[in-house]
């Protein structure tokens, strides 16, 4: 090797992205972990908070097969499936988004799983458009701006025939992957509130 070679300050250097350089391996939580990460009852102003026992009892066979990764994830199912669950669902009751229900699931994996999961979702959004299966009638997609949230974060938009579009954010914050999936009860177009992003995504990181 010669001198300039070593020495030059300007020779390209692979360096890590942010997110790389000061993420570390995260494990899964637990269900007492996740249930302690979880919103609970009036945390966010405006907001009533409460379990939502359901379990996802998974979605239809998207068609593309492109999509599927979005129809995953509009029944809280995505694939590879999360080792733990826990659903909450948030109702508006006062401010812009007062008449709008939020759901909110908290799914915990291990560090490769959750990326998957984002890592899928980023891609559907970007091929898919438009698709039929899981539900009565076609879909259509549109990709929406994902807020500055955990680790990494993906927003869409998703409105059946007949139906007022429906507003998804889907963060990843170490291991763990928080669906928010919320619909308009006014007949307008939905939209996630930040609030309850910001304040769910807070508090899973300081659990």
């Amino acid at each position: 090797m010669s001198a300039s070679a070593s020495t030059d300050p300007d020779a390209d250097v692979p360096t890590a992205s942010p997110a790389q350089a000061s993420e570390t391996p995260a494990e899964p939580l637990g269900a007492t972990e996740l249930k302690s990460a979880a919103l609970s009852a009036t945390e966010v102003d405006g907001f009533q908070i409460a379990d939502f026992p359901a379990k996802p009892a998974g979605g239809g066979t998207a068609r593309p097969a492109a999509c599927q990764p979005l129809e995953n994830m509009r029944t809280a199912s995505p694939k590879p499936a999360p080792k733990q669950f826990l659903g909450l669902l948030a109702y508006a009751t006062s401010g812009s988004s007062a008449g709008s229900g939020t759901t909110i699931g908290l799914m915990a994996y291990d560090q490769a799983g959750a990326k998957d999961v984002l890592d899928g979702l980023r891609t559907a959004v970007q091929a898919c458009t438009a698709y039929e299966g899981g539900v009565p009638a076609r879909t259509t997609v549109k990709a929406a701006t994902a807020p500055d949230a955990g680790d990494e974060a993906v927003a869409f938009e998703m409105q059946t025939r007949g139906g007022s579009s429906d507003a998804f954010v889907v963060v990843r914050s170490g291991a763990t992957v928080v669906l928010f999936y919320t619909a308009s009860g006014t007949g307008s177009a939905a939209e996630v509130p930040g609030e309850l992003v910001s304040a769910q995504i807070k508090k899973l990181e300081q659990a």
